[in-house]
């Protein structure tokens, strides 16, 4: 059994949904975590691709990815969107952008945001996506 089944049964148990916000705007991150956590989620946090990545690596995994597309790093959002879905299948994605047209993220998204957005239209969205609406 991998770290992956056993975080697979925890979700199953009830446990909250699990939301990874990537944003390298650290007002903007902020914001987002706070609401996610008020409406119910455990947030984890990261200010680019490459410690996403490691935050994913570390936790086994995350019910939703929160990402925005420009970031500092080795890897933009729309990269770390599609690692994540060869490495993670079922963690659904949450792309969100000031600059990039939403069919970029065709594909690699189960939502796309366009900035400015209402906060509680995200929170709506990743907890519709984690199963908890």
């Amino acid at each position: 059994m991998t770290a992956l089944d056993i975080y697979a049964e925890d979700r199953s148990a009830g446990a909250r949904p699990t939301v990874l916000v990537v944003e390298d705007e650290v007002l903007i991150r902020m914001m987002v975590s706070e609401s996610l956590r008020q409406a119910g989620c455990e947030v984890f946090e990261a200010a680019t691709a490459d410690e996403a990545l490691e935050v994913l690596s570390a936790s086994g995994g995350a019910d939703v990815l929160v990402t925005d597309v420009k970031m500092p790093g080795s890897v933009d959002g729309l990269e770390l969107a599609s690692r994540v879905r060869k490495a993670l299948p079922g963690l659904k994605v949450v792309i969100t952008s000031g600059h990039a047209p939403a069919q970029n993220a065709d594909g690699l998204a189960d939502a796309f945001l366009a900035k400015p957005f209402a906060l509680e239209h995200l929170v709506g969205r990743v907890r519709a996506l984690a199963g908890v609406e």
